[in-house]
Order: structure tokens, then C-alpha cells, then sequence
């Protein structure tokens, strides 16, 4: 066989073996049920289990570092996570990962759920499900306490007088009679949010694939001795959301972007890796080419931000000694990801 021949045969190959990744069935399909199920031919070529970890003996670990990342979904390398948010205006082949995730968790195939990243804290399922009634998906005006009566109701319970109540503003009221603006501070708080935490201030309707707006990642980085290299293991993933049930209020949050983002849930992630096997995951440049969700987190193929790493205070977060300052606290999540880089770099350095 010629040269040329051969280079044509793995070419034909290659793309023999991708369209295995493409939408089942589309081109042979004699109805439109037909499309996404996969023929009995496919059925036995497709390797159905999961790539498994290959055995790590704690001996061999040279260096290993545990981090939390932020994939924020509005990022576009991180869309394939996101969409289809509307899975009516596609085919039944295409869903955004939270959707397998629940999905997992309905069927039991997705058994232990935990309330934090470390696994200190299991929950029940039917928590989750409560989450996806409660969801806040708008805050309305209430910067203007008139909406529902609060300064009027806070000067007929403490005979004061606003004046012109009808409209206040706060900034004002803060300058001019600071002992004013503290005591109502204190009235709203004990008054006014067991009021908005009710619902009546927040639109609430069911969960929406589109109010996902992050994934939080744990994983660990490690140096294994014996390959001679620097690999990641994920270890835990949780989808954030803005909620009503987990959300703390501040007296001063007026608006949405004030509410504080919440994760739903955590998984441990060898466990959920038999649900994302067969997610896959559609490919922009090319349909015949796609990859599944498993493959995708475990390749890293997204774009994130460390925004914990395992330290002796306790896990802390970079926000809570970097506080109020969103570049500094960026340039130590790079600081972080260049000390873990280093290390691989190091060893091959002399």
C-alpha cells in the first residue's frame, strides 16, 4: 500500500470514528423519532463505560495542591456548559449540563448530594427540588421604601416625623440626621426583609436552565513521580444560582447584583461521571465532532478562577483577606495558578 493510500485510509478512519460522536441515526433515519436513537450496528461499537482513574499511590505523589475555581458562564469559552438554556428550540440530543445533573439526581443515579464543596454535610434530594421552586429571577424597585410603606410605618411606630415620606432619600437622611438613618436601618431589617424573604418584593417562578450563572469546581492538582508530570483530578461540582431559601439579605441590598450567588448543590464528581458520559456536547465548528461532558471538565476544557485554595486559616477564601479589591484578588488567583505551574516547571530545572 502506496503512502498516499495509507494517509487516505487513517483520514477515512478518523472520520469514521467521529461520526460516532454526531447526532445518532440523521442520516438514516426513515422518521423524525428515529433521530438520536442509535441502530443496533452503532450500539456495538460504542464503548459505553467511563475512562477510568488509573490507580495513584500516595507514595508517588510528589506535590499535590486542592483549589476552588468560579467558571462563570457568561464567559463565552464556557457557553457549551450554559446552553441550550430553551431545549424546546433544539433537538432532544442537546441539553445544558445542569439539566443531566438533575436529571442524574431524580433517577438516583446521582445517589449522595452534599451542601458544601468538602463533604462535611449530606442532603437530601427532595432540598434540591425545593431549590428549583425558589429561585429569584427578579428583584423589583423597592430602593424606594414607599413601595410598601416602610418609612411611613417606621414614623408611626417610633412618632417620627420624615416630612415629605413619600419619598426619601436615603443619602440625604443619612447626612442630616444620622441617628435617624441608624434606627431605621434597624427597623427595616427586623421589619422589612422577613417581608421581601416571603416573596412579595421578588418575582419567584420555577427554575430555568438560563439562571444558572456559574459552576464552582473542586479539584486537585498533583505531581505523580512515575509519569513525570502534572495532572488534575476534579473532584466536586456545584451549580450556582440566586435563591431565596439560602439567601442572606443585607439591609443595604436593593439590588439584584446585591444578592449573594449560592450554590444548589455539590456532587462528588466520580459519582456523576456515569451520567456525563453519554452527555455530549454540542460542537460549534463541526456537528459530526463532539465530546461529552466527562471528557470536557476532565480535559479542563473551560476558563476559570481560583477563588479558594486549602490553607491553614481555616480554607479561607481570597475574598476574605483580599476584601473589597476585585483586581487584587484576581492577581492572587493567577498568583496561585503560577505556584502550581512553577512546580512542574521546577523539577525539569537545574
Amino acid at each position: 500500500m502506496s503512502l498516499h493510500k495509507k494517509v487516505i485510509f487513517v483520514f477515512s478512519l478518523f472520520v469514521g470514528l467521529n461520526f460516532t460522536f454526531s447526532q445518532s441515526n440523521l442520516l438514516n433515519a426513515k422518521n423524525p423519532e428515529d433521530i438520536g436513537v442509535k441502530t443496533l450496528s452503532q450500539l456495538d461499537l460504542d464503548d459505553e463505560s467511563v475512562l477510568e482513574y488509573g490507580y495513584i499511590n500516595d507514595k508517588d505523589v510528589l506535590f499535590s495542591k486542592t483549589v476552588w475555581e468560579i467558571v462563570d458562564l457568561s464567559e463565552r469559552v464556557n457557553f457549551p456548559y450554559l446552553y441550550p438554556t430553551d431545549t424546546t428550540l433544539v433537538g432532544k440530543e442537546r441539553r445544558p449540563l445542569i439539566w443531566y445533573l438533575i436529571k442524574g439526581i431524580k433517577e438516583g443515579k446521582i445517589s449522595r448530594i452534599f451542601d458544601d464543596g468538602k463533604f462535611n454535610f449530606e442532603v437530601d434530594s427532595s432540598s434540591v427540588f425545593k431549590k428549583l421552586t425558589d429561585t429569584v429571577i427578579k428583584r423589583r424597585g423597592i430602593n424606594k421604601m414607599n413601595d410598601f410603606g416602610g418609612y411611613r410605618d417606621f414614623a408611626l411606630y417610633n412618632d417620627v416625623d420624615f416630612g415629605e415620606f413619600t419619598f426619601v432619600d436615603e443619602d440625604s437622611l443619612k447626612e442630616t440626621n444620622a441617628p435617624l438613618y441608624n434606627s431605621y436601618l434597624k427597623f427595616r431589617k427586623a421589619a422589612v426583609l422577613p417581608y421581601l424573604t416571603k416573596g412579595r418584593d421578588y418575582e419567584i417562578n420555577n427554575f430555568s436552565y438560563d439562571m444558572v450563572t456559574q459552576y464552582l469546581i473542586k479539584g486537585v492538582w498533583y505531581f505523580d513521580k512515575i509519569q513525570s508530570d502534572l495532572r488534575y483530578r476534579p473532584l466536586a461540582i456545584a451549580p450556582v444560582t440566586k435563591q431565596v431559601a439560602n439567601m442572606e439579605l443585607d439591609a443595604n441590598a436593593f439590588y439584584d447584583e446585591d444578592i449573594e450567588k449560592v450554590p444548589m448543590f455539590w456532587v462528588y464528581y466520580p459519582d456523576v461521571r456515569n451520567v456525563l458520559k453519554n452527555a455530549y456536547v454540542f460542537s460549534n465548528s463541526n456537528s459530526a465532532v463532539r465530546k461529552s461532558f466527562d471528557e470536557l471538565i476532565n480535559s479542563r476544557r473551560f476558563n476559570a478562577v481560583i477563588y479558594l485554595e486549602e490553607n491553614m486559616q481555616e480554607d479561607r477564601e481570597i475574598k476574605e483577606y483580599i476584601s473589597k479589591n476585585s483586581f487584587m484578588q484576581l492577581l492572587e488567583s493567577e498568583r496561585i495558578k503560577e505556584k502550581i505551574r512553577n512546580f512542574e516547571h521546577d523539577m525539569w530545572s537545574w
